[in-house]
């Protein structure tokens, strides 16, 4: 699992989390979350919106978002899917998008 970065913002309560120096190519929008990959299908980013709720359904425990020590993200890639997995102190959840594959149109092709 990679060391990402995070900002929480408190206010609107969503949680930004990215990996240094490195830009997105694309994005998927799932529920409250948005997950940023770069050109190879690396996971680069993600935030996620309403994060108190949202995380408080994928932890065992409540974490105080405004007191994070630590944020680690890891995609796997399998088949048609891809597997996020976040560990926020330690605290782990796994979440099943579908993959993404950065595809041109067959229709730009004539």
């Amino acid at each position: 699992m990679k060391t990402f970065e995070f900002d929480y913002d408190e206010g609107n309560d969503d949680l930004f989390v990215y990996l240094k120096n490195k830009k997105s190519s694309g994005a998927i929008e799932l529920g409250n979350f948005v997950f940023d990959f770069d050109d190879k299908g690396q996971l680069v980013a993600f935030e996620i919106i309403d994060a108190s709720e949202t995380l408080s359904k994928l932890l065992s425990k409540m974490l105080q978002l405004s007191k994070i020590k630590e944020m680690k993200a890891q995609a796997v890639n399998y088949r048609n899917m891809a597997s996020i997995r976040i560990s926020i102190d330690n605290e782990n959840a796994t979440i099943v998008i579908p993959q993404i594959k950065k595809e041109t149109s067959p229709s730009l092709n004539y």
